[in-house]
């Protein structure tokens, strides 16, 4: 039988493409655990720790676990320190500061706001004294206040609230 050269170039290509594409889907399938020193990967299916002791979720970029912050401290002569923030959409953070002279919107309002609230370490089931301990702490606020509220969802939808009028 003879065989001539038209027949071998189909043959051929064929041989060729295959190879090509099996060669393009790699093989690499290391499994083997990544080196002692790699970054620890969050394959998305949970809540991580920080290292202020709250949970990170859809929230994890500010590494808190509220959803929504809402705080209103007012002193004599209706001097007044309000922070708020929200999560939803695209964000929003304000700061309106009395007690400095100070009202920021925006991306500047986040990134004053986000380092105090990592600093919080509180849950929905927090006492509230504590709440307000702690917020009044972080924010460098005075205890002498007339009066106090402030507004907290956290991430599992607990919606609480802190007041105090004295």
């Amino acid at each position: 039988m003879v065989w001539s050269r038209k027949k071998h170039i189909p043959l051929i290509m064929s041989l060729i493409l295959t190879s090509g594409i099996v060669a393009g889907c790699g093989t690499n399938n290391d499994l083997s655990a990544p080196p002692e020193n790699a970054p620890a990967q969050n394959d998305g299916t949970g809540t991580e720790e920080t290292n202020q002791g709250t949970t990170t979720g859809e929230e994890g970029a500010m590494g808190h676990d509220f959803t929504k912050f809402d705080l209103e401290v007012e002193y004599e002569n209706n001097v007044k320190y309000e922070a708020e923030y929200e999560a939803e959409g695209n964000g929003e953070a304000d700061i309106e500061d009395d007690l400095n002279d100070v009202s920021i919107k925006g991306d500047e309002a986040y990134a004053e706001l986000s380092p105090l609230l990592e600093q919080l370490n509180i849950d929905s089931n927090s006492d509230d004294q504590d709440v307000m301990s702690q917020v009044l702490e972080v924010f460098g606020l005075q205890d002498d206040y007339k009066e106090f509220e402030l507004e907290i969802t956290f991430g599992d939808g607990t919606k609480k609230k802190y007041e105090e009028k004295r």
